[in-house]
């Protein structure tokens, strides 16, 4: 089992001491992850990258199978080779008009030369920004690094989220069979009610003379059918046994934790409306607790 929530990073800087001064950009990426029923990957890149983005994507579908990912990668190109130029025409007309403007105003004083250098798209730094085949090669490399950084973090989470599912369920477990223990106890307790309510029912008609047994017999296997909680136990403890199975297997099986959650959630609902005793109801109570924690558990197992 793996979580949904990872992080993973890679950089040129941990293969080299050299940056950026030898001529090869200096290249930092990232993977988070976190919960998302669907797999969505999100890229976060600079251009000069874009026609990678297929392959990057594939890279990521090698190892994760669901959840939100956003694969950030920053690229400082080196400054070995860049070429600064200056728009000489540009700032010759700027100041050309500028003079003109100070005549009319009647202004004497020139404008400096940091004035003039703020001049939008005066100067430019060409850093030759386009990645050979060498670089596109090494930011490949980088984004499988990080992936699998990411990949080793979700498994850790995973290990942590699997002991605790595994926990819940024992716990769940134990009120299963509280509740198989108390199933006899409330269904006498329930024959006497009926049998009682149906008595009084009768004896107000004035028919307490005349009532017959057999009747009545009838009428307490319907309502006690109606009330009987067995049917339920053996569904939840069926899903019990799936969902430990589940939780042990390597696989992602978000998806179906989440759906048997449910069902548990349903069995357990079902079985509180059929209570007609104070500790069935109590143990109802628990075990809805237990099962809405599972389901928080849940929605972070990939």
């Amino acid at each position: 089992m793996k979580s949904m929530t990872g992080f993973g990073r890679s950089s040129t800087r941990a293969k080299t001491a050299k940056s950026s001064s030898n001529g090869t950009p200096e290249i930092n990426v990232s993977v988070r992850t976190v919960n998302g029923r669907f797999l969505e990957v999100r890229t976060h890149m600079p251009r000069e990258f874009a026609a990678l983005e297929t392959d990057f994507k594939a890279t990521i579908s090698k190892y994760f199978s669901r959840g939100t990912i956003d694969l950030f990668i920053n690229r400082k190109a080196s400054t070995a080779n860049a070429k600064v130029s200056v728009n000489s025409d540009l700032a010759k007309e700027w100041l050309k008009g500028v003079r003109s403007l100070a005549k009319e105003l009647k202004l004497a004083k020139e404008p400096s030369l940091e004035t003039i250098l703020q001049i939008p798209e005066l100067v430019t730094f060409d850093q030759d920004a386009e990645p050979n085949e060498a670089e596109k090669k090494l930011v490949k490399k980088l984004v499988e690094e990080a992936v699998e950084a990411c990949d080793a973090e979700r498994a850790r989470e995973g290990k942590s989220l699997q002991a605790e599912l595994a926990k819940l369920c024992k716990q769940l477990e134990a009120l299963v069979e509280q509740m198989q223990t108390l199933k006899t106890e409330a269904n006498r307790e329930l024959e006497k009610r009926y049998r009682d309510r149906l008595k009084d029912g009768f004896a107000k008609l004035g028919l307490g003379g005349d009532i017959d047994q057999q009747r009545i017999a009838q009428e307490m296997v319907i309502q006690l059918d109606r009330s009987d909680i067995g049917e339920e136990l053996v569904r939840l403890t069926e899903h019990l046994r799936a969902y430990k199975v589940l939780i042990a297997g390597q696989d992602a099986q978000g998806k179906k934790l989440d759906f048997y959650a449910q069902e548990l959630l349903r069995e357990v609902n079902t079985i509180g409306s059929k209570s007609q005793i104070t500790k069935l109801t109590a143990l109802v109570v628990d075990a809805k607790t237990i099962v809405e924690r599972i389901r928080e558990q849940v929605q972070n197992a990939e």
